[in-house]
């Protein structure tokens, strides 16, 4: 079974560590033993958690929880975006925000043609500008974000066809 795990980013040192697991929400105290073996504290249950590199598996890792076996691998939204190749595929395609920010630009309206790398909006998030691109050519079906709009990391922008 596949799932996303988005961590959020520890507002002070020593506090629980928030993440999110599909839709579910929990925190966790962890702490690390020795290089590669973790101590978690969750809901008043203590784990051990042991991470160790998949050998010839770039980004992939084991982790192992008690008697149980889990492959991670590392994924970087924004990079998967830009050069995956199953997200070119025809066909409808949902642009989503791959940060939560601001909508500083939105570049396309409904129904317009775009080509490849064309610019879609621009968000913001912790000051700094990114710019949004189609990854193939097609036409936008759809823009559901307005200038000056906050989102959410994988709220709907547009969508494309």
């Amino acid at each position: 079974m596949e799932q996303e795990l988005e961590l959020v980013r520890n507002e002070a040192p020593g506090s629980a560590r928030r993440f999110r697991i599909g839709s579910e929400t929990a925190e966790a105290h962890c702490a690390e033993i020795t290089p590669g073996v973790y101590s978690l504290l969750m809901d008043g249950r203590s784990y051990e958690a042991s991470i160790s590199k998949r050998p010839g598996a770039a980004g992939r890792y084991v982790v192992m929880v008690g008697p149980r076996q889990y492959v991670v691998e590392l994924r970087d939204p924004r990079r998967g975006r830009r050069t995956g190749s199953s997200l070119e595929a025809e066909g409808p395609q949902d642009i989503v925000a791959p940060i939560p920010g601001k909508i500083v630009k939105v570049l396309v309206t409904d129904g317009q043609e775009v080509k490849r790398d064309q610019g879609l909006l621009v968000i913001e998030a912790m000051k700094m500008q990114n710019e949004l691109r189609a990854l193939r050519a097609g036409r936008i079906e759809r823009v559901y974000v307005a200038e000056g709009q906050g989102v959410e990391s994988g709220a709907r922008l547009a969508r494309m066809v």
